[in-house]
Protein backbone atom coordinates (compact mmCIF):
# COMPACT_ATOMS: atom_id res chain seq x y z
CA UNK A 1 0.00 0.00 0.00
CA UNK A 2 1.37 3.59 -0.74
CA UNK A 3 1.86 6.27 1.74
CA UNK A 4 1.14 10.02 1.29
CA UNK A 5 2.69 13.02 3.31
CA UNK A 6 2.00 16.46 2.30
CA UNK A 7 3.13 19.57 3.70
CA UNK A 8 3.82 23.30 3.10
CA UNK A 9 6.63 26.05 4.49
CA UNK A 10 6.52 29.68 3.41
CA UNK A 11 10.29 30.55 1.75
CA UNK A 12 11.29 34.14 1.45
CA UNK A 13 12.22 34.20 -1.65
CA UNK A 14 10.86 34.40 -5.20
CA UNK A 15 9.48 31.42 -7.03
CA UNK A 16 11.65 31.87 -9.95
CA UNK A 17 14.88 31.59 -6.98
CA UNK A 18 13.11 28.17 -5.40
CA UNK A 19 12.29 26.56 -8.73
CA UNK A 20 15.89 26.97 -9.72
CA UNK A 21 17.00 25.49 -6.29
CA UNK A 22 14.63 22.51 -7.50
CA UNK A 23 15.71 22.03 -10.98
CA UNK A 24 19.51 21.86 -10.16
CA UNK A 25 19.32 18.33 -9.09
CA UNK A 26 23.02 17.84 -9.44
CA UNK A 27 23.56 19.81 -6.35
CA UNK A 28 21.00 17.96 -4.17
CA UNK A 29 23.66 15.97 -1.96
CA UNK A 30 25.04 18.95 -0.79
CA UNK A 31 22.06 20.41 0.92
CA UNK A 32 19.16 17.48 1.01
CA UNK A 33 19.66 14.79 4.18
CA UNK A 34 19.19 11.65 2.71
CA UNK A 35 20.31 12.22 -0.94
CA UNK A 36 24.21 10.57 -1.08
CA UNK A 37 24.15 10.68 -5.09
CA UNK A 38 21.99 12.30 -7.59
CA UNK A 39 22.73 12.05 -11.82
CA UNK A 40 20.79 14.24 -14.36
CA UNK A 41 20.15 11.50 -17.02
CA UNK A 42 18.56 13.50 -19.53
CA UNK A 43 17.12 17.68 -19.69
CA UNK A 44 14.13 18.72 -21.54
CA UNK A 45 13.61 20.90 -24.15
CA UNK A 46 13.16 24.05 -21.76
CA UNK A 47 16.91 23.15 -20.23
CA UNK A 48 15.43 21.67 -16.97
CA UNK A 49 15.82 17.78 -15.96
CA UNK A 50 13.63 15.10 -17.70
CA UNK A 51 15.47 12.32 -15.68
CA UNK A 52 17.33 11.95 -13.26
CA UNK A 53 18.66 9.08 -10.69
CA UNK A 54 19.33 9.08 -7.08
CA UNK A 55 20.94 7.25 -4.48
CA UNK A 56 19.27 7.61 -0.98
CA UNK A 57 19.90 6.53 2.38
CA UNK A 58 16.54 7.09 4.07
CA UNK A 59 16.52 5.72 8.42
CA UNK A 60 14.25 2.51 6.96
CA UNK A 61 15.46 2.02 2.99
CA UNK A 62 18.71 2.62 1.07
CA UNK A 63 17.53 2.97 -2.90
CA UNK A 64 18.73 3.66 -5.55
CA UNK A 65 15.74 4.94 -8.68
CA UNK A 66 14.87 7.02 -11.69
CA UNK A 67 12.52 9.68 -11.86
CA UNK A 68 11.19 11.46 -14.48
CA UNK A 69 10.23 15.06 -14.22
CA UNK A 70 7.70 17.40 -15.54
CA UNK A 71 7.78 21.25 -15.44
CA UNK A 72 5.28 23.86 -14.89
CA UNK A 73 6.99 27.12 -15.11
CA UNK A 74 8.01 28.43 -11.56
CA UNK A 75 4.73 27.19 -10.03
CA UNK A 76 4.94 23.58 -10.37
CA UNK A 77 7.44 20.45 -10.63
CA UNK A 78 6.07 16.73 -10.40
CA UNK A 79 7.90 13.08 -10.90
CA UNK A 80 7.17 10.25 -11.01
CA UNK A 81 9.59 6.82 -10.04
CA UNK A 82 10.62 5.06 -13.68
CA UNK A 83 12.76 2.47 -11.70
CA UNK A 84 13.72 1.79 -8.38
CA UNK A 85 15.63 -0.96 -6.23
CA UNK A 86 13.16 -0.84 -3.03
CA UNK A 87 10.46 1.66 -4.48
CA UNK A 88 7.39 0.08 -6.59
CA UNK A 89 5.71 3.56 -6.63
CA UNK A 90 7.38 7.79 -5.74
CA UNK A 91 4.69 10.22 -7.21
CA UNK A 92 5.59 13.56 -6.11
CA UNK A 93 5.56 17.15 -6.67
CA UNK A 94 6.40 20.82 -5.36
CA UNK A 95 3.47 23.34 -6.15
CA UNK A 96 4.78 26.89 -5.54
CA UNK A 97 2.67 29.70 -4.54
CA UNK A 98 4.09 33.63 -4.94
CA UNK A 99 2.38 35.56 -1.86
CA UNK A 100 4.11 38.92 -2.70
CA UNK A 101 6.51 40.70 -0.78
CA UNK A 102 9.57 38.05 -2.24
CA UNK A 103 7.92 34.87 0.04
CA UNK A 104 6.38 31.69 -1.66
CA UNK A 105 4.39 29.23 -0.43
CA UNK A 106 5.96 25.81 -1.45
CA UNK A 107 3.83 22.49 -0.91
CA UNK A 108 5.54 19.11 -1.22
CA UNK A 109 3.17 16.16 -1.89
CA UNK A 110 5.03 12.72 -1.73
CA UNK A 111 3.31 8.92 -2.63
CA UNK A 112 5.60 6.35 -2.34
CA UNK A 113 5.17 2.37 -1.90
CA UNK A 114 8.10 0.01 -1.35
CA UNK A 115 8.81 -3.46 -2.20
CA UNK A 116 9.80 -4.27 1.35
CA UNK A 117 7.26 -4.78 4.23
CA UNK A 118 7.89 -2.34 6.70
CA UNK A 119 5.11 -1.83 9.95
CA UNK A 120 2.42 1.10 8.33
CA UNK A 121 3.19 3.47 11.37
CA UNK A 122 6.91 3.40 10.63
CA UNK A 123 6.91 3.86 7.09
CA UNK A 124 3.99 6.47 7.19
CA UNK A 125 6.19 8.42 10.44
CA UNK A 126 9.22 8.08 8.08
CA UNK A 127 7.84 9.49 4.96
CA UNK A 128 6.08 12.54 6.90
CA UNK A 129 9.46 13.39 8.43
CA UNK A 130 11.27 13.28 4.81
CA UNK A 131 8.50 15.53 3.73
CA UNK A 132 8.92 18.21 6.65
CA UNK A 133 12.77 17.89 6.44
CA UNK A 134 13.19 17.88 2.93
CA UNK A 135 11.16 21.39 2.89
CA UNK A 136 13.70 22.57 6.06
CA UNK A 137 16.32 21.67 3.58
CA UNK A 138 14.98 23.65 0.67
CA UNK A 139 14.02 26.79 2.98
CA UNK A 140 17.62 26.90 4.71
CA UNK A 141 19.17 26.19 1.02
CA UNK A 142 17.50 29.38 -0.57
CA UNK A 143 17.88 31.80 2.13
CA UNK A 144 21.45 30.90 1.99
CA UNK A 145 21.44 31.41 -2.12
CA UNK A 146 19.73 34.92 -1.50
CA UNK A 147 22.22 35.77 1.03
CA UNK A 148 25.06 35.70 -1.41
Amino acid sequence: MADHAQSSIVIEARPAVIMGAIADIAAYPTWVGQIEQAEILEVGPDGRPRQARFRINAVVVKDEFVNEYTWKGDEHVSWSLVSGEAMSTQDGSYTLRDLGDGRTEVTYDLTVELKIKIPGLLRRKVQGGIVDAALKDLRKHVEKLTES
